[in-house]
This record gives structure tokens, C-alpha cells and sequence, in this order.
């Protein structure tokens, strides 16, 4: 199969796969979530891709080679031409790894330390840590970057009920446990880069709103549904009355008028819907996998697209899976 073949097929799997996350009624939150950040990685890697294309056709025409991929990268000798394809993809890729450092830095600045921290107080939950900050402002939110902490302000928790702050710091800690922060360390660079193109907006503003869900889904385990839509209704009603810039984390009245919709909807996820998603996720990502392998040079055999899939695997399906399990609350 030619190199522009490749790259077109490429694209219409991404496609495909963005109108079905698009239409979420009844996916799993940490399926869409996954389908949401395969979504992402593969948007990032086309322009790559298809830059590093037109770049080795045209080192073929110039050098006069003949390939059946079409003076394409994929088949393409390695020689002095090579990098006429080479640099447009590595300047592309170059652009997301300065985005990559800068949201990294952004979340090592989150991260709590010295005089914060020894302020803070320590507060047990199911699923971790939860650290309480004085403060009269209202936030509630999970960041960092080697140091992942889930943190909520004293002002969030006063106004609420003892089973509606637990429901609150369930939340948050599910943030955590699940790797949310840095997932969405890596997704901000891809937004920071490609957040205009319609597909990339679309994705980073439904991969948010599903792992928003997903916490919300960890946390009613614990604590029941009733608890964590209390918990919601009376932290919209406080949000209400706060600006943007005192209420982070909660992604406007709007996202949690939809958080409340579907929690007050029993069996919103359905098996179909989350099966079809799913697998068009892991389709979508071993095509990403596999063009990884080329771009990068893997050799073409099964250690080298085993290896590619595994690290492809390992960032998108992060969503479906948790480090360790639920623990007894004491």
C-alpha cells in the first residue's frame, strides 16, 4: 500500500472514530475518555505524518529515487533526501514537545510544597489523600506532575454536609488514583497546539468532561448516588454566587447542570454503545501505533509493532485502568 494511501486511511479512522465519541449517549465515561485521548494522540501525529510524506516526495523527485510507496516516507530509502521528509515532521513534532514542556512546567508549579503544605491537613478517603487547604475561596481540583495531590479548599467543604464533603473528596482523589492530572498534562499540550481544528477542541472539551464523570462515577461507588448529587446541587449553588477566577476545576455551571442530568439518569451506560466506542479506540490506536513504528523507524517485524503498541497503549488506554484498588475508609 503507498504512503499517501496509508496517510488517507490514517485520517478516516481518526474520523471515524471522533463521530462515534462524539455521539456519547450511553459509553462507559472512562471508555469515551479513552476514545476521546486516542483522538488526541492521532490528530497530534497526522500533521507529522503527512508533512514528512510530501517532504520525502519531493527528496525522491529531486534525487531521482523510485519507490512503490510512492516517493512517500513509507518505503522510502535512507539517504541524504531523507531528511527533506524528515525535518517538516520533526518541526511539527518539535512544536509539540515545547507545548509538552510548558504544560509539564505549568503542573510542577501546582504541585504542593513547603509552607502549603505543612498548612494543609490531610484527609483520608477511599481512594487516597485528600489535602484541605484554609482558605475561603471556593476550589476543589486534582494537579501535578511527579507529585500528584488531590486538594480542596476549607471554603468548599464548611458549607456542606459530612456525607457531602466525603462525596466531594472522593472525587477528587478518584482524579488521582485514575491519573487524570497527567493525562490532561499531556492532552493541554495537544490543545495548546491544535486547539483551533474542530476535532482537537471537540476531543480536549470531551475527554475533560468524561473524566469528570468517571470521578464522579468512582466517588458514588463509595458513597452512593444520593450523597454525590447533593454534593453537586449545593456546590452549584455556591458556584452561582463566585466568579470564574475563585471556582476552578468545575468547568462552568453549565458542565455541572450535566453532571447533575446524569447522575439523576440510572443505567445511563449501556454495553453496545460502550463495546462500539471501545473498539473503534483500540483499532484507532494500534493504526496510530503502527504509523508510530514507521515514522520512528521501528523495524517491521513483530517485536517492533509489539513494542510500538505497547507505548501507544500505555498513554491512550490509561482511562480503563487505575493503579491499585478502593480501600476500607477506617
Amino acid at each position: 500500500m503507498s504512503g499517501p494511501a496509508v496517510g488517507l486511511g490514517f485520517f478516516a479512522v481518526l474520523l471515524g472514530l471522533s463521530v462515534l465519541a462524539g455521539r456519547r449517549g450511553g459509553v462507559s465515561p472512562r471508555v469515551a475518555a479513552g476514545a476521546y485521548l486516542v483522538s488526541m494522540l492521532g490528530w497530534a501525529l497526522l500533521p507529522a505524518v503527512w508533512l514528512a510524506c510530501v517532504g520525502s516526495a519531493l527528496g525522491s523527485w529531486l534525487g531521482g529515487i523510485q519507490t512503490s510507496g510512492g516517493g512517500c516516507l513509507f518505503g522510502l530509502d535512507h539517504g541524504q533526501w531523507q531528511l527533506l521528509g524528515d525535518a517538516p515532521g520533526a518541526l511539527v513534532l518539535g512544536v509539540l514537545v515545547f507545548h509538552g514542556i510548558r504544560q509539564a512546567a505549568a503542573a510542577r508549579r501546582t504541585e504542593m510544597r513547603g509552607l502549603a503544605l505543612s498548612r494543609s491537613v490531610r484527609r483520608a478517603t477511599s481512594a487516597g489523600e485528600v489535602w484541605v487547604v484554609p482558605s475561603g475561596h471556593l476550589a476543589a481540583f486534582a494537579s501535578g506532575l511527579w507529585r500528584c495531590r488531590a486538594v480542596v479548599t476549607s471554603g468548599m467543604l464548611a458549607p456542606l454536609e459530612g456525607a457531602e464533603r466525603q462525596a466531594v473528596c472522593e472525587h477528587e482523589a478518584a482524579h488521582v488514583r485514575l491519573g487524570h492530572p497527567r493525562l490532561l498534562t499531556v492532552c493541554g499540550a495537544i490543545a495548546a497546539a491544535y486547539g483551533r481544528f474542530p476535532p482537537v477542541r471537540r476531543a480536549w472539551e470531551g475527554l475533560r468532561r468524561e473524566l469528570e464523570a468517571a470521578a464522579d462515577d468512582e466517588a458514588a461507588r463509595v458513597v452512593g448516588t444520593e450523597a454525590l448529587l447533593s454534593a453537586l446541587i449545593h456546590v452549584a449553588m455556591l458556584v452561582g454566587h463566585e466568579t470564574p477566577a475563585v471556582a476552578p476545576g468545575f468547568m462552568g455551571a453549565e458542565h455541572l447542570r450535566w453532571r447533575i442530568a446524569r447522575l439523576e439518569r440510572p443505567g445511563s451506560t449501556a454495553p453496545w454503545p460502550t463495546a462500539l466506542v471501545g473498539s473503534a479506540a483500540v483499532a484507532t490506536g494500534i493504526a496510530m501505533a503502527l504509523v508510530a513504528c514507521v515514522l520512528a523507524g521501528a523495524p517491521a517485524s513483530a517485536v517492533g509493532a509489539s513494542s510500538c503498541l505497547a507505548g501507544v497503549a500505555l498513554i491512550a488506554l490509561r482511562p480503563l485502568w487505575a493503579w491499585g484498588h478502593h480501600r476500607a475508609l477506617g
